[in-house]
This record gives C-alpha cells, structure tokens and sequence, in this order.
C-alpha cells in the first residue's frame, strides 16, 4: 500500500491530509493527482521514499510513501 501525503495548501484539495492507496500497478503521479482532482500545478515539490523527485518523471508503486508540498514563496 502506497501512502501519499499532501501538506501545507494542498490539503484543500483532499478530505484527509493522508491517502492510502492499493495500487496492482505502478501509477504515474500526474494520473493519479488527476483521478483526485488535484492541479498538478499546484504541486512544487514531491519526496518519494524520503528523496527529491522530479514531479514530471514520478512514480508511485505499492510501497512508496510520498510527500507533495505546494511551490513555497519567500523573501
């Protein structure tokens, strides 16, 4: 079961900050933000199994824990 965590601003797109997915293949992330309604935009910064991934080339299989920050502005 692959978990997926979304933080900050992203969780106004989810019910629960936390999804559990059972997954029977790999699923590109872009789908699977799609299938929850979820702007790919939106999405800054992706950790998969705890490592910086490029969100174009990520993704999720059965067992990964994934984080998805939305872009951070700053001075």
């Amino acid at each position: 079961m692959a978990k997926v965590v979304f933080n900050l601003t992203l969780k106004q797109y989810v019910p629960e900050k936390e999804v559990d997915i059972s997954l029977n293949k790999p699923v590109p992330l872009f789908e699977f933000l799609r299938s929850r309604q979820v702007p790919g935009d939106e999405v800054g910064l992706v950790v998969r199994n705890g490592r910086w991934e490029a969100k174009g080339d990520c993704v999720i299989h059965d067992d990964d824990h994934i984080e998805l920050f939305p872009f951070l502005q700053g001075r």
